[in-house]
């Protein structure tokens, strides 16, 4: 068959690697070979025109649909031989423009339709089809999407995380989003990583590592040693091991912009963190009254909690922060400032308050004391009344600084970037109300409701109270959250509830938290579907996905299978907050003399549940879904040794304190077996450098302390 896809003399660099895209799919499914040219070709069967709104003014004018379309906006339309007669274009049977109202929305266009052919497109790489037919779409197509902001974070924290990806891994992951039309990154930089230089009256920083200083020995006698290569301690492949804090910063600040422009070449914008009242410890003689932050290694300083909120030291380190920042990465799209997780410097809100009043009549939509009585009653949240309203208080003083900074002082005036937008990231709820008055113009919000995705739904009511027709409002979806840890987690029934909501109060979009991501293809498949169709479901994009990758006779099992997971993870998220927190005491924390609860044994018999299903679709399997089911047999062995392991180790406890040593030696071994199969069932299916370092944690934190413990015991 001679196929031809045509581009525009002007077209943008997207549209080119659309089109390019176009006739490799082309090759891989239809073995048709072909390139994309910008000369209409001889007589051909097909011909595919590729074009957004912006270039190949020649399509612009025969189809003017395309120039009515919004800029996220895709367009497939079938055209016909006569539509071409001015242009005195050469006839061919079959015409089909793929097109978007921009660059970036032309390449969806691409991937829709290859979607439509059979591909499904799973974080790590695409499934193809056993059988594939060549065909045009029968009818024409406009899609918009009904959630704008479709958000993915990156870096972020934890060796078990996005942290610990280099390039390499990144590139397969933001090729697969794009596929899947998310079109945003946002970089989580912490204060304490090496990812930005600065100094402020002589004291230049000096100091920076990664998941919070904690390190990760690769030796001999660990679960999974194969897997690690020659790497003698788990670290991001692309920065120096051992390095100096220049050599260490050089190497991040390059990582970072290498992923900035990456996401860009895949029409994909960036957001990049700004932590403005944080900062590392070397900058402590300058902050008077500073502290410690509350958090895990309490690596930085904070403001004293009574520090002024025009402390000049304090406004010269933020201005510092901010300018920096958009110098090292002029190329980003957003900044976001986010509130502290643990508000320290709160005292002076009455004042800021006050300030913010009298310039923007926030009382209108409510009195401080109204506000601060809303967060004593804040229902299910995980912090408690004290945390909510610290939040609130820790939040006006945040609002208030950053408000001085942008628009009073004008920090950014003399940067690369005076214009950049924000997103203000993380508001305490009873505040969402006044946002839209504080933020800079053309600024969004990103909001955190709760930590889990199950927790937000009962909660699902503040979801109404955002001024989402003032200023796009975002919020942050946990797929797996770091609290549970790295248990088997699917959380999109609960996303599904929270993406109906977003919908219908005018949200617009979502983005994305997690640090495993392996779990999550059916999940992201599904968020991926909903934010363009409202009336896709979970159980559709399952029963889709698992039909494409494992074949119609695994549907029933692995949909049952997903359903089970989705189930421990709600009750995980209930009930198991610090249950495997990738930190120092991960598992002896659970030595105590305690039986293990009823919430996690039913967790254990859900996991069970769910083994036996996806153990029965394997024998049912096509041989190009046998490593995604496996997956799961390992995920899900893993989930109940570890469990298994903790009831181990609380009879273990128990017998100790019990006076029964030689029983607490005979539990603790078995739980030492229960750990080392399930570390090995594991490391047995691990897939990206999350599964690596969740594994290496998991050695430094659960096998070594087992084995110490019970060479403690034999003594």
């Amino acid at each position: 068959m001679k196929v031809a896809v045509v581009i525009g003399k002007d077209a943008h660099e997207l549209e080119r690697f659309a089109a390019e895209q176009l006739c490799d799919y082309l090759q891989r499914l239809f073995d048709i070979y072909t390139r994309p040219t910008q000369d209409l070709p001889p007589l051909t069967e097909v011909l595919f025109l590729v074009s957004s709104s912006d270039t190949n003014l020649s399509i612009k004018y025969l189809f003017p649909k395309l120039m009515e379309i919004g800029k996220q906006d895709i367009v497939w339309q079938r055209l016909y031989c006569q539509d071409f007669e001015k242009e005195d274009l050469p006839v061919s049977r079959s015409i089909l423009l793929i097109g978007g109202g921009s660059p970036q929305s032309t390449l969806w266009a691409v991937y829709e339709l290859v979607e439509k052919w059979g591909v499904r497109y799973l974080l790590h790489g695409d499934v193809l089809p056993e059988k594939s037919r060549f065909q045009l779409p029968d009818v024409d197509l406009v899609m918009e999407p009904a959630l704008p902001v479709r958000q993915w974070r990156v870096i972020n924290d934890f060796a078990c995380g996005p942290e610990s990806w280099g390039m390499a891994d990144y590139r397969i992951v933001i090729d697969q989003l794009a596929k899947l039309k998310f079109n945003r990154i946002l970089l989580s930089l912490w204060p304490w990583q090496p990812f930005l230089h600065y100094q402020v009256k002589g004291i230049e920083r000096r100091s920076a590592t990664l998941w919070f200083g904690f390190h990760y020995p690769i030796t001999d006698d660990m679960i999974g040693r194969d897997l690690f290569g020659d790497e003698i301690e788990f670290w991001n492949p692309d920065l120096p091991y051992d390095a100096d804090y220049q050599e260490l910063t050089t190497a991040g600040i390059q990582f970072v912009r290498d992923l900035i422009d990456y996401a860009h070449k895949r029409g994909i914008e960036s957001v990049v963190t700004a932590t403005l009242t944080e900062f590392p410890p070397e900058f402590a003689p300058l902050l008077k009254e500073s502290q410690k932050v509350r958090q895990l290694a309490e690596l930085t300083i904070v403001p004293g909690a009574g520090t002024e909120i025009d402390d000049p030291i304090l406004t010269d380190l933020a201005a510092t922060v901010l300018q920096a920042t958009v110098n090292t990465y002029p190329r980003a799209d957003y900044v976001a400032l986010g509130m502290p997780e643990f508000r320290q410097w709160a005292d002076m809100y009455h004042k800021a308050w006050k300030i913010l009043d009298d310039k923007y009549q926030v009382s209108a939509y409510g009195s401080l004391e109204d506000i601060l009585d809303s967060a004593k009653v804040r229902i299910g949240y995980a912090g408690g009344p004290d945390r909510a309203v610290q939040e609130v208080k820790g939040d006006i003083v945040a609002l208030y600084f950053y408000d001085r900074l942008i628009r009073e002082l004008k920090v950014l005036e003399g940067t690369y970037c005076p214009d950049i937008k924000f997103i203000y990231s993380s508001v305490a709820e009873e505040l969402f109300p006044i946002l839209p008055y504080i933020i800079p113009a053309g600024g969004e919000t990103l909001n955190f409701v709760d930590y889990t995705a199950s927790r937000i739904v009962q909660r699902r009511d503040v979801l109404k109270n955002v001024s989402s027709s003032d200023i796009p409002c975002s919020l942050i979806y946990t797929l797996h959250d770091d609290n549970v840890g790295v248990l088997p987690q699917l959380a999109t029934g609960s996303l599904h509830q929270l993406t109906k909501d977003l919908r219908q109060y005018g949200w617009s979009g979502f983005s994305t938290r997690y640090w495993l991501v392996s779990d999550h293809n059916p999940c992201i498949a599904y968020l991926a579907r909903a934010s363009w169709a409202e009336s896709v479901t979970p159980d559709t994009v399952y029963r889709d996905q698992i039909q494409v990758v494992c074949g119609v006779d695994c549907v029933e099992d692995m949909v049952k299978a997903f359903h089970l997971v989705e189930m421990a993870t709600t009750i995980l998220e209930m009930h198991g907050l610090g249950l495997t927190f990738p930190v120092p005491g991960m598992l002896m924390k659970h030595w105590v003399p305690n039986p293990i609860s009823s919430q996690l044994i039913e967790v254990r018999q859900t996991y069970q549940q769910a083994l036996k299903t996806v153990k029965r679709a394997r024998k049912k399997v096509q041989k190009r879904g046998e490593k995604y089911i496996d997956y799961w047999i390992g995920r899900l062995e893993f989930g109940i040794g570890y469990l298994e392991m903790i009831f181990a180790v609380r009879q273990a406890s128990i017998a100790e304190t019990n006076g029964k040593p030689a029983e607490a030696n005979h539990h603790a071994k078995i739980a030492l077996e229960f750990a080392c199969r399930a570390l090995a069932s594991y490391a047995n299916v691990a897939q990206d450098r999350s599964d690596l370092g969740s594994i290496a944690v998991l050695n430094e934190y659960v096998h070594r302390p087992l084995k110490a413990k019970i060479s403690e015991m034999n003594q």
